[in-house]
């Protein structure tokens, strides 16, 4: 019973796993690391005692056992290649442990991510009902976070990051709504695979309250592959999802108008800024990788050397679009190893401002990958992802719920307030349709999944 609910219990708790007494980014990723570590020990010891013949002389068979599992192989492989990164990086402290400012993408963080995906492929090898009970757990958390969001633009305060104003909002447990919203794609995807119309409402309904655009792309692109699939439940979904995401938009603007002051903010959804800027992400980049292509520079790493990769023209245009200095030109990029750019502007009225930067993320989830593992670390992660997408004919709600937060990562990236959810939904997904299924008596892979997620006549 304990291993039944243990994936489903860490899949709904994993959004709300901070630290109270410190409301920071960095310390959200601290709490992430000791819950995840916690759950990946737990969920190791509990296999062994479920398998008490099993012995560690055992892993001598390992090798044989990656050659009939491609699963395993691809783990293994990329958490083979995140070490060789890591070793190689020009900087293998930060590497190691990830971000100087929040921890975030280091080799430890990475590699307990796969391990959480290897425990709960094996666990739903073993009981093929394990990728619903953690889509179910998932949802369940999405929804309530959906609510803690709907408050916080209500109230017009914050729940957790107590220095946010109105305008941020909402945050709950994560550092911007941006991100949030990526969670709430994610809740949103496998909703529609669980087919659960309220978890799909209050996805759509967190999306509409932070008004992101990515996240719209993701709702529309699961409309349409549920109006592909399924057409009767396609039209269903899309009603839901539209009216979710239109109720989000009430309630800010509701908000923007109600006797909170400075309460809620109604963003423009269509404005270029944003988009403009991440060109100029892209190509820092697609920079770095060409610079490091095979192993990339490890997590971390590459946050605090961007500026080398654009020139000067790059780099004013890029200040002009995100802070406005639309009357300051560049005079000199400092940029020691191990520290954060700074940037030395002359305004026109012959005054200088030093503004530097840090945290520079990509913006796209797969440049983020190419970075920090290379172009080798990126193909294996675009085949454990070809792999976790194969039920998406069935609707099957791992498939649906990587799908979408993947079309979101087109422009947006994974943190660790929302990673281990995901790499415990993707382990999932890699396992629902594993050969062991169609051995155990439970019939073809493609028959289990169709009799539960086929179109609703």
């Amino acid at each position: 019973m304990i291993l039944k609910l243990l994936w489903p219990t860490f899949a709904f708790l994993y959004p709300f796993v901070v630290l109270p007494w410190l409301p920071s980014h960095a310390g959200v990723v601290l709490a992430k690391h000791g819950f995840v570590l916690l759950f990946v020990l737990l969920g190791a010891l509990l296999e062994m005692l479920a398998h008490p013949a099993t012995r560690l002389g055992h892993l001598l068979h390992l090798p044989r056992k990656l050659r009939t599992q491609p699963v395993l192989a691809l783990l293994f492989a990329l958490a083979l290649v995140m070490v060789l990164a890591a070793l190689f990086s020009p900087e293998r402290a930060v590497a190691l442990t990830g971000s100087t400012h929040n921890y975030a993408d280091g080799l430890v963080w990475s590699l307990m991510m796969l391990a959480v995906a290897l425990l709960v492929y094996l666990r739903t090898r073993e009981d093929p009902e394990t990728p619903r009970r953690v889509a179910f757990g998932l949802v369940l958390g999405g929804s309530l976070l959906a609510l803690l969001a709907l408050a916080e633009v209500l109230m017009g305060r914050p729940l957790f990051y107590v220095r946010a104003t109105p305008a941020d909002l909402p945050l709950v447990t994560f550092p911007q709504k941006g991100h949030l919203s990526g969670y709430f794609v994610l809740t949103a995807g496998v909703a529609l695979g669980l087919r659960n119309p309220w978890g799909l409402f209050l996805g759509a309904l967190g999306i509409g309250l932070a008004f992101n655009r990515a996240g719209l792309l993701a709702l529309a692109v699961l409309a349409l592959l549920a109006l592909w699939r399924a057409p009767r439940y396609g039209l269903l979904a899309g009603l839901v999802l539209a009216l979710g995401v239109g109720t989000g938009m009430g309630a800010v603007w509701l908000a923007s108008r109600g006797p909170v002051e400075g309460g809620g903010t109604v963003r423009e959804v269509a404005s270029p800024s944003t988009f403009l800027t991440r060109l100029y992400y892209w190509k820092a980049a697609l920079g770095g990788m060409a610079a490091r292509p095979l192993l990339g520079w490890g997590g971390g790493v590459f946050e605090q050397r961007w500026p080398q990769f654009l020139h000067k023209e790059d780099l004013e245009a890029f200040l002009r679009t995100e802070f406005g200095y639309t009357d300051a030109s560049l005079v000199e990029v400092a940029n020691a190893p191990g520290g954060d750019p700074v940037f030395l502007l002359r305004k026109d009225d012959g005054s200088f401002v030093r503004l530097r930067l840090y945290l520079f993320r990509a913006h796209n989830q797969f440049l983020e990958v190419g970075l920090k593992w290379g172009l080798l670390g990126l193909g294996l992660y675009l085949a454990l992802l070809l792999w976790g997408l194969r039920g998406l004919a069935g609707l099957h709600p791992a498939a649906t719920g990587l799908l979408a937060v993947h079309a979101f990562f087109l422009f947006w990236f994974a943190l660790p307030d929302g990673e281990g959810a995901l790499w415990a939904l993707w382990g999932a997904g890699l396992g629902a349709l594993g050969p062991l299924m169609a051995k155990s008596g439970q019939g073809s892979p493609e028959g289990h999944q169709a009799g539960r997620t086929g179109e609703v006549p």
